[in-house]
């Protein structure tokens, strides 16, 4: 009996540290910063608000974050599915914008420390989807080489449901 306790807690404990698995942020630069705000679901619709920051000593001009337009930005869920080939998958608006497009935010320009809001919709996330496994997002900037070779990724963000 008290070895059948022992594997379950050490099963449970395991589950417990994979659920809460730590987001991880590779942003391509080292002067852009990237924080995840919150993610939050309605209905089958995901709001993932992130916070752009430059910490870099130069004001950075162009910046431009495309959706899953042609595929060019994509996510994967807890339960396995993958939304990047329909161009209405994810969405992005960009600080005041006045909605979410697909195909690629207004350019704005990225002042040194002055946070910026990116809030991304993904569309079609099933209910019991728990998290957004990876998100890799294409962020064109051409002062910081970023683009279709050096992508956003950000993985492990648990989603909230009311």
């Amino acid at each position: 009996m008290k070895k059948f306790l022992l594997m379950m807690m050490a099963i449970f404990a395991m589950n417990l540290q994979g659920v809460n698995a730590q987001i991880k942020i590779v942003s391509g630069h080292p002067d852009f910063k990237v924080k995840v705000s919150r993610c939050v679901a309605s209905g089958k619709s995901v709001i993932m608000d992130l916070i752009f920051q430059n910490v870099g000593a130069n004001d950075v001009q162009d910046v431009t974050v495309i959706g899953s337009y042609n595929g060019a930005s994509e996510a994967y869920d807890s339960e396995g599915n993958i939304y990047k080939n329909n161009d209405t998958d994810i969405e992005i608006k960009v600080a005041n914008a006045s909605g979410y497009d697909c195909h690629e935010s207004s350019r704005f320009y990225l002042p040194t420390d002055v946070p910026i809001k990116c809030s991304v919709r993904i569309n079609g996330v099933p209910e019991n989807a728990e998290s957004i496994a990876r998100l890799i997002l294409i962020v064109n900037c051409p002062a910081w080489s970023l683009g279709w070779e050096n992508r956003l990724k950000i993985s492990n963000v648990p989603i909230s449901r009311n």
